[in-house]
């Protein structure tokens, strides 16, 4: 099915769509022009979405988490079927027109209920979404990342003392990934390298 042919939505859960969004949801909404055309594309320029992209298998099914405007997707269509789930239908919408001729599902969700079954993917990849969420709600996220798939690609704001992340605390964030939250989920890392950007870490963390 092509992303062009609609929006699925998840079914409402413990948590589902119908959650409020969250400020700094609302606020990417508003602003989705300056982090798509300014943060995503320095992204691509650097290499980051790429980096991540290589650790994916030919031909796999992959799910991203948080996939807003597709910029990560549109990265592996040539090698990977993905599906992108995001918790806003206007950057979901976004999404369906710049991959509207490749496929790629988009569904309407949040990340402590994924509408998916056990194993449904070979990795489930994040881009800068994790500090979204509370410390409780990352558990629960990565929680149902290790339901789904036995592999997790990340490429997350991992590092207090800089620029990005005192910018993303000030517009209503959460606190920042780190390798104990991901290990109480009961994932283990594997990588966790600095990216050399934008407080960027690149992660792996399999299933125990």
């Amino acid at each position: 099915m092509y992303c062009n042919s609609g929006l699925s939505k998840s079914p409402a859960g413990k948590e589902g769509v119908h959650a409020g969004k969250k400020l700094i949801t609302r606020v990417l909404e508003r602003i989705y022009p300056l982090h798509d055309e300014v943060v995503a594309v320095k992204f691509v320029e650097r290499g980051y979405y790429q980096k991540v992209a290589r650790e994916l298998e030919e031909g796999s099914r992959i799910l991203e988490v948080g996939c807003g405007t597709g910029r990560f997707i549109q990265t592996v269509t040539e090698k990977c079927y993905g599906i992108g789930l995001d918790i806003s239908d206007k950057l979901l919408r976004i999404a369906k027109e710049r991959l509207e001729e490749h496929p790629f599902d988009c569904v309407l969700g949040t990340a402590t209920a994924l509408p998916f079954r056990s194993n449904s993917f070979k990795a489930v990849v994040t881009f800068t979404m994790m500090h979204h969420l509370t410390d409780q709600e990352k558990v629960t996220a990565l929680k149902e990342i290790a339901r789904v798939s036995p592999t997790y690609l990340f490429g997350e704001v991992g590092k207090n003392a800089c620029w990005s992340a005192v910018l993303l605390k000030i517009i209503g964030s959460k606190k920042l990934i780190r390798k104990e939250i991901i290990e109480r989920a009961g994932l283990k890392v594997r990588e966790w390298h600095d990216m050399g950007g934008f407080c960027l870490i690149f992660g792996r963390a399999e299933r125990t």
